[in-house]
């Protein structure tokens, strides 16, 4: 469920975006505050849903929305698709039908067992446990070196017949490779797809903004994309050569301006606001 077949015909009405890099004001780019203001105020003002898509677990997201002054969002995708939360009148709350959902796709299998499996993996570091999560196993790694140990954790996981995937990403901040197993299939678009079907929304009718490697699925799933300014070169041109061999070439846009404006300039591209 990484992929949806698109309806043209519906005009957009959500923002899914991730947070660091992309919404979150960049502290080199004093032209995001202002823009971020502007944002809010342009969903707002066009009553458009706002569903925030990020790695981070669910109390780091309520800390940067009071610190950075984010807009409340009605949806968050936590710990890179694997945790819902629905905004209610006690506050945020996780999603019970999304973890009975993963629960099953799991099995009886759990982190110990995978995190077992690993320890003969040189090089990665298991990350602190507030970033951890029920459906979650995350570790450090060095940069250069993301991309291969994703592919041998890959291949552990299909010989030891765990139902987990490896999600590579690097910080765009510390640099640091990021190695997430999430649940085999699971990503940001296989939550916002699944999401979909249990809110009033369709698909079709969301842009999402994203900026690094765990993006990657949601960006090329069929929403409108917006890639900002800050994404590594040939991140870039590696999705919008899959956009384009997938015929829609016309649904991702690569903003010039990065960060927060970056996704202002594409929810003006796509005619969300």
């Amino acid at each position: 469920m990484d992929h949806f077949n698109f309806q043209s015909e519906l005009p957009p009405k959500v923002l899914g975006t991730d947070l660091d890099g992309t919404l979150i004001p960049l502290p080199d780019a004093p032209g995001n505050r202002e823009d971020l203001a502007t944002l809010s105020k342009l969903l707002e003002e066009y009553e458009r849903e706002l569903v925030f898509a990020t790695g981070r677990h669910l109390d780091s997201v309520l800390s940067v929305i009071e610190t950075d002054g984010l807009p409340k969002p009605r949806w968050i995708v936590c710990d890179v698709g694997t945790t819902i939360c629905r905004r209610t009148e006690e506050g945020f709350q996780r999603f019970g039908p999304y973890e009975e959902h993963l629960s099953e796709l799991v099995g009886k299998i759990d982190r110990k067992a995978v995190e077992a499996a690993l320890r003969p993996v040189e090089g990665i570091i298991l990350q602190d446990e507030p970033s951890q999560g029920p459906f979650k196993i995350s570790y450090f790694c060095e940069d250069r070196a993301v991309r291969a140990l994703a592919e041998e954790i890959g291949i552990v996981c299909e010989t030891e017949k765990l139902p987990f995937n490896c999600m590579p990403s690097v910080d765009p901040f510390t640099n640091r490779g990021l190695l997430d197993l999430l649940p085999k299939g699971v990503s940001k678009a296989y939550a916002l797809i699944w999401l979909s079907t249990h809110a009033d929304f369709d698909p079709a009718e969301l842009v999402y903004a994203g900026d690094s490697g765990n993006d990657h699925a949601a960006l090329v799933a069929g929403f409108r994309a917006i890639a900002v300014g800050n994404m590594d070169a040939d991140l870039a041109e590696e999705m919008a050569a899959e956009m384009e061999e997938k015929g829609m070439s016309e649904r991702f846009y690569r903003a010039s301006a990065r960060g927060t404006s970056g996704v202002l300039e594409g929810c003006r591209h796509h005619g969300l606001v």
